[in-house]
């Protein structure tokens, strides 16, 4: 009898083992993939959610290969919309009330900053909302609103325009890309819970390519990126002309008809897989990111001619999207999509928050990376043999 009781009470500390092996396990691998469950933080109704997925402890040691993304780590803001955030249904025309629905599956793409704002883009990767803008104060991190886009199921990058006071959109309408304009004075005063997407105030169509991935502001010209995952991606300039609004013309326009169909009137061969841009006197900054792979921040030197050289880049984690320079602080901030739920579970240093880069640091470890094969770019309304690359040639 002694012996019976002795097995079962043996079988029975096995059994409790593995059961508590296994919950532990199981705890641990749940909370290494989805530290917050997007059902356990309030959203207020047309806002968004502002929590880190990780702590500032956990997220450092998430950081340890990426010696770059350690250094700054006091300057990160939360990423909003982690655990949810509220958008318009999407699939209503543009006119009519729409319904406003809770979304966790929103994807951030792209990032600009004015004199006191943060913008950043971000699309539903589950389809069923409209793209969204985050607006956040620059000088607390806090969210402030989230204005809502018309048309637009896939936005991508945005950047800020000082001098017309308007925040630029790199959209598609289905056929080709599109630059869209929203006026400061519209954002400024946009309130979700009108049920209406926000208005664009300019409308501007891209023949010289198939798909803008992202856009960037400087010196009076649009400069606009296109992804591929074959090749050197490309940028190119679009001027802006025009004394007001009113009369603003961006790039070259395509034909007599229709002035807002335009083209580009230079183009540059750039780094594989670009994903942003931006710049400043001194240099051009490009993120090179796809899939789980760890990405690049590119920086080039710009000279008065239009060169740029002397190329240097940092390692960064994989998810890398948007990089926009603040001038106010001297600082570059880089933006990741890698905290997507979809994306999240694909790799360990997923980054829930936007990361400030100081110039010191980046020199600190930054590596040499090659030239631009085209540095100085060209013009696309001269270029006689458009046809060799189907990213810049012109679209009927």
């Amino acid at each position: 009898m002694r012996k019976n009781v002795s097995i079962i009470f043996s079988v029975l500390i096995i059994m409790g083992a593995f059961i508590f092996w296994g919950l532990t396990t199981h705890q641990h691998i749940s909370s290494d993939l989805n530290t917050v469950k997007s059902d356990d933080v309030k959203v207020p109704y047309g806002g968004a959610s502002q929590k880190p997925l990780y702590s500032d402890k956990d997220f450092l040691n998430r950081m340890s290969p990426y010696p770059v993304m350690h250094d700054d780590l006091q300057y990160a803001i939360a990423l909003p919309g982690l655990q949810g955030a509220w958008s318009l249904k999407a699939g209503q025309a543009s006119v009519d009330k729409h319904q406003l629905i809770k979304v966790d599956t929103l994807d951030p793409q792209g990032i600009a900053v004015s004199r006191n704002e943060i913008f950043i883009s971000a699309y539903d990767h589950a389809h069923k909302a409209n793209s969204v803008i985050y607006v956040l104060n620059k000088w607390t991190g806090r969210y402030i609103k989230t204005l809502v886009l018309q048309y637009q199921d896939h936005a991508g990058g945005i950047s800020y325009d000082p001098d017309h006071q308007l925040l630029w959109v790199a959209g598609h309408n289905g056929k080709d890309s599109v630059l869209y304009g929203i006026a400061q004075t519209d954002f400024d005063s946009y309130d979700i819970r009108s049920k209406l997407p926000i208005g664009y105030q300019q409308d501007f169509t891209l023949k010289t390519a198939i798909n803008a991935s992202t856009v960037a502001y400087y010196d009076g010209a649009l400069w606009v990126g296109y992804f591929t995952r074959t090749g050197l991606g490309n940028i190119q300039k679009f001027a802006i002309n025009g004394d007001s609004n009113a009369t603003l013309m961006v790039g070259q326009p395509v034909g007599d008809k229709d002035p807002s169909i335009v083209a580009g009137n230079k183009f540059y061969e750039s780094v594989p897989e670009l994903q942003g841009i931006s710049a400043n006197t001194n240099h051009v900054m490009i993120t090179s990111s796809f899939s789980n792979a760890d990405s690049k921040l590119v920086r080039f030197d710009k000279g008065d001619d239009g060169k740029m050289t002397n190329g240097m880049y940092v390692t960064m984690p994989p998810f890398l999207e948007g990089v926009n320079y603040d001038g106010d602080t001297d600082r570059f901030y880089a933006l990741f999509e890698s905290a997507t739920p979809v994306y999240r579970i694909k790799t360990k240093a997923v980054v829930d928050r936007i990361v400030y880069i100081d110039p010191e640091t980046f020199n600190k470890y930054a590596l040499p990376y090659k030239a631009l094969r085209n540095p100085l770019g060209f013009n696309l309304a001269t270029k006689t043999s458009q046809t060799q690359n189907p990213a810049w040639v012109y679209h009927k």
